[in-house]
């Protein structure tokens, strides 16, 4: 936000100068976008699954609306046993989820995404990946900017029999990956600064499990929307692929990701 308000100024002098222009942008047509990252939480009792199937279509440049997907045939298959998990709507435009049995992913079992959207299939296969627990957060007294903002400060200890990518979910739509290529086998400690959270907040974090090539694939996800340099400036965001194919029409290629990750959650109260 603060970043956003130093190029006012700036902004407000250049529409006062200039005249309106009018882009005339080519339309693409529209391409399928999945959303299905599954959360798994295999250290309660019984063990719990959070996620669901997102799916729309892309839009052109400066449309506002959202264009959710509701005809679609979505389901998960078990690749070690052949059970079949179907999704199917939850009754919000777009989102699909295993309404009648229990999806609850294994270790050394491999799972199959099958989509059938506009007579085209799609597919990806993934594993559950293993994580490690939040060991502690804390708030600091640090600052980053300015004196409103609020330190947490994260720990973790790595996993030292096996080489290790993760990414943070740090809450309010904030995310950060890393790997333990400098810290395997070792507790890891982190700041990280908020500059909106008042005393009462409650912040969730959670730490998940991933593979190298999700990890590659988040990395450019946050470059392109802004979450790395360049600023609200940089270039139009780039199509990023994922791990999805179109078996039916490989250049009919979907955008998104299908990801499984263990994780360990921790929630503090900003005092």
């Amino acid at each position: 936000m603060k970043k956003i308000l130093y190029y006012i100024p700036l902004l407000l002098f250049i529409c006062s100068c200039e005249d309106v222009i009018d882009l005339e942008l080519e339309s693409s047509e529209p391409r399928l976008v999945i959303d299905a990252q599954f959360n798994v939480y295999t250290t309660e009792t019984p063990v719990r699954t959070n996620g669901l199937i997102k799916l729309s279509l892309t839009t052109d440049f400066f449309s506002t609306e959202k264009s959710p997907v509701t005809n679609a045939i979505v389901s998960i298959t078990d690749l070690s046993s052949g059970t079949v998990y179907p999704f199917t709507s939850n009754g919000t435009a777009g989102y699909y989820q295993s309404l009648t049995t229990t999806f609850t992913p294994e270790f050394n079992t491999r799972y199959k995404l099958d989509i059938n959207y506009d007579n085209q299939d799609y597919t990806s296969e993934t594993t559950l990946i293993p994580s490690v627990p939040i060991d502690n957060v804390e708030q600091g007294d640090g600052i980053l900017f300015d004196e409103d903002d609020t330190e947490l400060i994260v720990s973790f200890t790595d996993n030292a029999n096996r080489d290790d990518f993760y990414v943070f979910n740090l809450d309010f739509g904030e995310f950060l990956t890393t790997e333990d290529e400098f810290y395997q086998g070792e507790t890891f400690k982190f700041s990280y600064f908020y500059d909106d959270l008042s005393p009462g907040k409650e912040v969730l974090i959670k730490l998940n499990g991933v593979d190298e090539q999700f990890y590659n694939y988040m990395n450019l996800v946050l470059d392109q929307s802004g979450e790395g340099a360049g600023g609200p400036f940089q270039p139009t965001p780039a199509t990023i692929r994922g791990n999805i194919i179109n078996s039916t029409d490989a250049d009919n290629y979907a955008l998104g990701y299908f990801s499984i990750s263990e994780t360990y959650e921790y929630t503090i109260t900003i005092n």
